[in-house]
């Protein structure tokens, strides 16, 4: 056995050298031209950017923290690779047709390929997290924390999406504090994650931030961002023109207005919008109607009022925490007075 082993290892250099490759090469660079193929639905995806307000997001807070650059860099990469990956199996997961004005990747490339990509970028993103420890020059920082980082919000994240998956599939209204609950740990769970990482980075001379005053900022932008993404999926002209018409219906979605809508209903005796979500609708019809039922039910109104007041905290925090003129762009520009309201179809 042993000699055929010793055999075979001769046979396979010489076969890899007539290859044209190294001696030493494995299968990774025998198989490297279909390895380049595995990406491609992952290329694809990522050839239209989106809003880069995770990558502004990092920016902002580092206005405060202070990390290196090289560790920075690759926080960004990180975080930017998980984003993008999820994007991929959140589409299949909500049977999306669009993403970013062009059809969803597992449309063009099937489920299988576009699921073993994302996993692989996960994994990649989690290689990452293990190197940053040794590209650090800061003292006093436990080089295997970034790691236990990256896991335990890789599990809320799923917690998150599982949950969101959950509600929608057994046709179940969350309560208000259940739906915040679930936005922390899956819109707001990439946000904690970087900010997780860059604080154990962090120029700790600065004193004046802490960890505390800076979660509770991000706990409350990222309540912002995803009632302001759950408002604009009905109602924003831009967000339809690159998702679809009202999606979040057609998927059955229990979003902060189909909660609010949803509770209203009850406190009323009656079960449209929640008869509607079980129908999974693509009429048109329906959905402008369901959108002109919340509208009686003053849950725009009042969303967007909401959406406003937390501006106004975001705002507060931020001067409370020294300022910081990147995170107020940021905000600004999410500000619910700059939404184009759709026109009925």
């Amino acid at each position: 056995y042993h000699i055929q082993a010793l055999n075979y290892k001769q046979w396979y250099q010489r076969r890899v050298r007539a290859n044209g490759h190294k001696a030493d090469s494995t299968d990774e660079v025998v198989n490297s031209k279909y390895l380049k193929g595995l990406e491609e639905p992952y290329r694809y995806h990522t050839q239209v950017p989106g809003k880069a307000i995770r990558d502004q997001t990092i920016e902002a807070m580092n206005q405060w923290l202070g990390v290196e650059q090289k560790v920075l860099q690759k926080i960004k990469q990180l975080v930017t690779m998980l984003h993008e990956s999820s994007l991929l199996i959140d589409d299949i997961q909500d049977n999306s047709k669009l993403r970013r004005g062009q059809p969803a990747a597992y449309l063009i490339y099937g489920v299988s390929e576009v699921i073993n990509i994302a996993n692989l970028k996960y994994f990649e993103a989690g290689k990452i997290a293990l190197e940053l420890g040794s590209m650090t020059t800061a003292k006093n920082v436990d080089k295997s924390e970034a790691s236990k980082i990256f896991h335990d919000w890789m599990i809320k994240l799923h917690q998150g999406q599982g949950l969101d998956i959950h509600w929608r599939d057994h046709y179940i209204c969350p309560t208000v504090d259940e739906y915040i609950d679930m936005v922390l740990k899956k819109t707001g769970g990439l946000m904690m994650l970087a900010f997780d990482l860059m604080y154990i980075f962090r120029d700790q001379s600065e004193t004046k931030f802490t960890y505390e005053a800076g979660r509770r900022f991000l706990e409350t932008f990222s309540k912002f961002f995803q009632i302001r993404d759950d408002f604009c999926n009905l109602w924003d002209a831009k967000y339809i023109a690159n998702k679809s018409y009202c999606e979040d219906l057609t998927e059955g979605k229990f979003s902060w207005v189909i909660v609010q809508g949803v509770i209203k209903e009850r406190e009323l005796g009656t079960n449209r919008i929640m008869s509607i979500l079980k129908q999974r609708t693509t009429s048109d019809e329906i959905k402008t109607y369901c959108c002109q039922l919340l509208e009686s039910l003053k849950v725009k109104e009042e969303t967007r009022q909401y959406l406003e007041q937390l501006e106004g905290d975001l705002i507060k925090q931020i001067e409370d925490l020294g300022g910081n003129q990147v995170f107020k762009k940021i905000v600004n520009l999410l500000s619910p007075s700059r939404i184009t309201i759709a026109v009925p179809k």
